[in-house]
């Protein structure tokens, strides 16, 4: 096997659980402003995934998630439960690029994650761009939709 095909095959493994990790926690009083909301939360999201809170992380994926890939919300949990086992010491930078509120309720988030784990298999490093949708259900911010790599459209 290539490089080019280990580092596919690794961002396969990888990039699912961590779309899910970026906005695992939020819970708590809310600040008053959207945007700083969801900034917290994906702060606190970061801390969930290096953590392996498990736990945190599915509670902040919504009911209905679903994505391109046709994963649905069972889906993405047993690749995140995975990704945890895999690599129990995880590393992320998560820069966040843009955040459009689209109603009080609705958001999409442009990041940018740099992801480093070391598991069995060795270490896994990857960076990519991430854009997510986001509802606000009253007791924090969950993601609706995941799409990472240079799928998506420029800008959000």
């Amino acid at each position: 096997m290539n490089s080019g095909m280990v580092i596919l095959a690794a961002r396969r493994r990888v990039l699912p659980w961590l779309a899910a990790a970026l906005l695992a926690a939020g819970c708590g009083q809310p600040p008053s402003d959207p945007e700083v909301r969801i900034r917290e939360a994906l702060a606190e999201a970061e801390i969930a995934a290096e953590t392996g809170d498990f736990a945190a992380l599915a509670a902040r994926i919504a009911r209905d998630y679903a994505d391109r890939e046709g994963r649905d919300r069972r889906t993405l949990l047993l690749m995140v439960r995975g990704m945890l086992t895999r690599y129990p010491r995880l590393e992320l930078v998560v820069t966040v690029r843009e955040i459009e509120v689209l109603s009080p309720q609705l958001a999409r988030a442009r990041v940018e994650v740099l992801a480093a784990g070391a598991g069995a298999a060795g270490l896994s490093a990857e960076a990519f761009p991430l854009e997510l949708s986001l509802r606000d259900e009253g007791d924090g911010w969950r993601v609706t939709r995941a799409e990472w790599g240079r799928r998506f459209r420029d800008g959000i």
